[in-house]
């Protein structure tokens, strides 16, 4: 889907509108195929740094040395200064390798999945069609689909689209001295949704130069931003910057793919596993909306609950590490807890054998803490 739009040329790759109201930007007409430009870069070299706050104080600052395919899933990230696990992260897009340069140990992981990098020129692509949507019926225009708060270092998973947010256009500013469309995606008028997103697209490339997400949740504003400094677009990257290789003192693990089944019932899981299953307290709203078993080289138990407007599930896997050490310490019983706040919370401790996982999305961290401590450390298979 190309947004065209031909008038007067402006910046590479772009065309302008004149501002229907004098002092706001004007929108911006592009005369590329946002999602063919941003799917024709072979390669980025870059430094990333990720900034949290939490309520106006900055809460952890971390910065990679960053060599990525967008369109790929290969990626390359040796931190350079921070707090974090793991001091290098490669993939060459099916198998996935973590060091950890303090304990001298390496994690070999299958990497499957569609790559979240691989989809985001599609959906840059709908905001400028959003943007350039008569103002006719709202049901009728390109769904809103915020780009992952949580960089592709890991764990980002999808972002739905959504009906309640609105984007529009900022203006142009410079990233690092290169220029860039600024897009902002807001609730829409009288939608009380605690939520923002603000965007900076490589002008030529729509590559998002950075990335400021804020969000309130239980009392607490949270702003993450992610900055791309010395960018280089197509730098000559080998495969091998993307073949993992860990130094021959490293002890190394390899995780094979697990084989998991699914189940509707708790009772139908308790009956098809030998790893006894957590019983969760959950307010009353909440219904099981379907269990699994999983087993192989690691090995656990999970369930899924969800009402209306929120999800929550709870996990328990033999697969043991240490504690992140970017999140809040929480007491579960006896045993120390990590609790780490985002659009999707979660809060983790280890039971002897075991690791537990409470997570949730659109629910308060506190309720993360209650349905963990009454789960507990029981005596457990």
């Amino acid at each position: 889907m190309a947004v065209t739009l031909v008038v007067a040329s402006g910046l590479a790759g772009t065309a302008w509108l004149v501002a229907a109201d004098g002092d706001a930007p004007a929108r911006p007409a592009v005369d590329a195929d946002v999602a063919a430009q941003y799917d024709s870069i072979d390669g980025v070299a870059a430094n990333r740094t990720t900034v949290i706050e939490r309520n106006g104080t900055v809460a952890g600052e971390t910065t990679y040395a960053v060599r990525l395919r967008p369109g790929t899933g290969e990626r390359r990230l040796v931190l350079r200064s921070g707090p974090h696990r793991y001091d290098r992260r490669v993939s060459n897009g099916s198998v996935r390798w973590l060091y950890d340069a303090d304990e001298g140990t390496a994690i070999v992981i299958p990497d499957g999945g569609v790559p979240e990098q691989t989809v985001r020129g599609e959906r840059t692509e709908r905001l400028f069609a959003r943007l350039n949507a008569s103002a006719g019926d709202e049901s009728a225009r390109p769904p809103v689909e915020p780009l992952p708060v949580v960089p592709e270092s890991g764990g980002a998973g999808s972002v739905p689209a959504r009906t309640d947010l609105g984007v529009s256009y900022a203006g142009t500013e410079a990233v690092d001295g290169r220029p860039a469309h600024v897009l902002r995606i807001t609730p829409r008028e009288g939608v009380d949704v605690d939520y923002e997103q603000t965007l900076w697209l490589d002008a030529e490339r729509f590559f998002p130069l950075r990335q400021r997400t804020a969000w309130t949740d239980d009392g607490e504003r949270t702003v993450l931003t992610t900055t791309y400094a010395d960018v280089r677009f197509d730098p000559g990257l080998s495969d091998d910057a993307f073949e993992p290789a860990a130094p021959e003192n490293a002890t190394v693990r390899h995780l094979e793919t697990p084989e998991t089944r699914t189940f509707r019932r708790v009772d139908d899981l308790r009956a098809a596993t030998n790893v006894s299953v957590p019983a969760p307290d959950l307010p009353p709203s909440y219904a099981l909306t379907y269990a699994t078993a999983t087993e192989g080289r690691v090995s656990g138990v999970s369930l899924r609950y969800a009402n209306e407007t929120s999800w929550i599930g709870v996990a328990k896997y033999d697969y043991t590490y240490r504690n992140r050490n970017d999140g809040e310490r929480v007491r579960i019983g006896d045993r120390n807890g990590t609790l780490v706040r985002g659009t999707t919370h979660s809060l983790s401790w280890q039971c002897d054998a075991y690791r537990y996982t409470v997570r949730g999305r659109g629910v308060p961290p506190s309720l993360l803490v209650e349905v963990g401590r009454s789960v507990g450390c029981p005596a457990d298979r």
